[in-house]
């Protein structure tokens, strides 16, 4: 019986083994040697128990217990268990992954300056990074690597990370290729010296027209003010009247890039954002300083993936009746997040304050038990939210007032002033096959390759004004598509104005492919309907008006 009972004790133990290392690991490790609270008493004496409790019970498990344990694998899933009942913007990076998260928020690289994609075991060539060494050594978007270092990596399984190590590197070392380009017998051999590849976060600046300037940000990285500071800079010398900032899809960055651009804009001594977080450390108020470098109308185009840092730019002008915000409701990211490097390189992005905008909002939307966080935009799609603006719940959310005592709202995002609708309608099935089977963008290097030469040559602002005079465009790019496995489309009564949004969507893909971002947005911004909103807004002096409404009339 004594032995019965022991076995019986022993599974026991075994099926609660990893909750209780999980606990004992997520209070020790992350609690014990980086979130010592600033009171040394009855929480830090708890911290050091703890600490001291899990390198006991590690050190138990890994003499004594009877089955093999990875001590790495049971740490990560025990510090996940821990997490998991925090906030959804707590979050653990291992330590291989931690140097690629980090980076995100550089403004540049060190390696080839290629985006790419693995399609059918083969790396190709989606776009070259302009100013980066793959670019300047005649690398072309629609190239197919083929060799790398004398490795034949096409036809073999790649995933992103394999392919990232063997094309990044330090600045100054050497990377030998060899690529099949269209049209092209042979293989052409080229050898990158890799350098640092700039990757701005202000993506585009330019004069839309004689009065209006345009600025697309896409994320707020370590010197995001300053290419922003310049780019305004330049359209105000250009004669900008008018300011249109584009943070569209924008997940956010540093919030202290956020403060200096709400700083350029706002009147001096105007709150920009204020945070609390536990203790005083973490709780404080940021105020403009100075006088701002534009005092003209803006335009700030917002969407449901403008998260974080875009929502305290947003917030501060729209609390301070400084700007229009037109789009679609925000992410509602009202969370400040720092990076914690832990002994063995891995990161913790732990929460450590909440933002609040200058009216006392916070826009922080709902998570916790029983709501599905990571759904949320999925679900906005469902009930019509992205389609028509009275789909928000505004009756449930908090009221506050701006400056000029107009109702602004918190508790989930930042609910623009001009509604503007998402559009799946104007492109059709065919549409929609072309973009995600990646067809269309082939089809658009392809037409870039061939005419590569003079398009150059000829310059962006000449290629948009003659691209649309082109006739079997559309005839070229079914035909294309045919060859690519794609069955001929079936008449629709709405082929008109699909084939003109999609020659548009093609004339889009070769500007980006030629002239990069900015070639891109001259291009899209052309037939944009947030763009052309804001620019209306100008024309009629700032008026809030409901483009939903005004559809319907």
């Amino acid at each position: 019986m004594t032995h019965d009972s022991t076995n019986s004790k022993n599974v026991d133990i075994k099926a609660w083994l990893p909750l209780i290392v999980g606990v004992s690991i997520g209070i020790g490790v992350l609690v014990g040697s980086h979130l010592r609270a600033p009171d040394p008493s009855t929480n830090r004496l708890m911290v050091d128990k703890n600490a001291t409790k899990f390198e006991r019970l590690l050190n138990y498990v890994d003499q004594y217990y009877v089955d093999s344990v990875d001590i790495n694998v049971l740490t990560q899933e025990a510090i996940d268990h821990v997490l998991k009942d925090l906030d959804p913007h707590t979050v653990y990076v291992p330590a291989d992954e931690a140097d690629i998260m980090a980076s995100r928020l550089d403004d540049g690289f060190e390696g080839v300056g290629i985006e790419f994609r693995v399609i059918e075991d083969t790396l190709k060539v989606l776009s070259v990074m302009p100013g980066g060494p793959s670019k300047k050594i005649g690398i072309r978007a629609g190239d197919k690597i083929i060799v790398v270092n004398g490795d034949t990596i096409a036809g073999k399984e790649l995933d992103n990370a394999s392919i990232v190590k063997k094309l990044r590197g330090k600045k100054g070392t050497k990377v030998d290729i060899e690529i099949k380009r269209k049209k092209k017998e042979e293989l052409i051999a080229f050898t990158i010296t890799r350098d640092v590849v700039p990757t701005p976060s202000v993506e585009a600046h330019y004069m839309i027209d004689e009065e209006t300037g345009y600025i697309k940000i896409s994320k707020f990285a370590t010197k995001t003010y300053d290419e922003f500071h310049n780019a305004l800079l330049f359209l105000k010398s250009e004669g900008m009247e008018n300011l249109v900032i584009d943070l569209r899809n924008n997940g956010g960055g540093f919030l202290g890039q956020a403060v200096k651009i709400a700083d350029d804009l706002l009147p001096k001594d105007d709150l920009i954002v204020y945070t609390e977080g536990k203790g005083n450390e973490f709780t404080e108020k940021e105020f403009s300083k100075r006088n701002p470098d534009f005092e003209g109308p803006i335009a700030i185009l917002v969407n449901e993936r403008s998260a974080s840092a875009s929502e305290i730019v947003t917030g501060a002008l729209q609390d301070h009746d400084r700007a229009v915000v037109i789009g679609r409701r925000t992410y509602g990211k009202g969370l400040v997040q720092r990076q914690i490097r832990l002994k063995d390189n891995s990161l913790l992005r732990l929460t450590i304050s909440r933002y609040f905008t200058p009216s006392g909002r916070s826009i922080q939307k709902p998570y916790g038990e029983g709501i599905s966080y990571g759904d949320d935009i999925s679900n906005r799609y469902e009930s019509g939210e992205l389609f028509n603006k009275d789909s928000i719940k505004t009756d449930k959310m908090p009221q506050f007032k701006t400056d000029k005592n107009r109702i602004v709202y918190g508790g989930g995002g930042i609910i623009p002033d001009n509604f503007i609708p998402l559009d799946t309608a104007s492109m059709g099935i065919y549409y929609y096959t072309l973009e995600h089977t990646d067809v269309l963008r082939d089809f658009a290097i392809e037409y870039a390759n061939d005419r590569y030469i003079d398009l150059m040559e000829n310059g962006l602002d000449h290629f948009i004004k003659d691209f649309d005079k082109q006739k079997n465009v559309i005839q070229d790019l079914e035909d294309f598509a045919v060859l690519m496995g794609i069955n001929k489309r079936k008449p629709n009564i709405n082929d008109t104005t699909i084939n003109i949004n999609l020659k548009h969507r093609i004339k889009e893909l070769i500007a980006q492919t030629i002239w990069g971002d900015e070639g891109y947005y001259k291009v899209a911004n052309l037939k944009d309907p947030m763009v052309n909103e804001a620019q209306k807004v100008f024309d009629e002096g700032l008026a809030e008006d409901d483009t939903t409404s005004k559809s319907k009339s």
